[in-house]
């Protein structure tokens, strides 16, 4: 029987040229990219909102929310739908690279520049084949560090919240 382990399993994808990550265990569904719809007085990050499963997802810009210069999505863009304890949202991202399956120890804390650099929204860093830097995104912080109220709570198949019952 084979089991899969998605607690050390990482979607790796690339933004304006770096590497970063997100957790298997994290993603919803992964669709090809098409123009979100935008929502007035929303973030300049926030890329609109896209429609999943009859949902409204809200779409996070990752180029513009690291800081990053903005470009036009073309045929190569992704929309990463995520949830993370318990809200969902898309994630803009350039192009996915691989999965990678991390051994005991390879992810190490995130750089701790400033309190205003993109790493705040990171969990962890390993390194990549050539000894490149692959940023884990910590989708808690990156969902939740202003804009909770856009980011909705997920609801199952059944229609109730993602939360534990009692």
């Amino acid at each position: 029987m084979v089991t899969f382990d998605s607690v050390n399993e990482y979607l790796r994808f690339e933004v304006n040229g770096r590497l970063f990550a997100i957790p298997m265990s994290s993603i919803v569904i992964i669709l090809q990219a098409t123009e979100p719809v935008k929502i007035p007085e929303f973030p300049d990050y926030i890329a609109g909102t896209v429609t999943y499963e009859e949902n409204i997802v809200p779409v996070i810009n990752s180029r513009l929310r690291f800081g990053y210069p903005d470009t036009q999505i073309t045929n190569r863009n992704i929309i990463i739908i995520c949830e993370a304890e318990g809200k969902v949202a898309g994630i803009l991202i350039d192009t996915i690279l691989s999965f990678k399956r991390l051994a005991e120890g390879e992810l190490k804390p995130p750089p701790n520049l400033n309190d205003d650099a993109s790493s705040r929204y990171l969990s962890g860093v390993f390194m990549d084949e050539g000894d490149v830097p692959c940023y884990v995104i910590d989708l808690f912080k990156m969902f939740n560090e202003s804009d909770a109220h856009i980011i909705p709570d997920f609801k199952r198949d059944d229609g109730t919240d993602n939360e534990e019952e009692e």
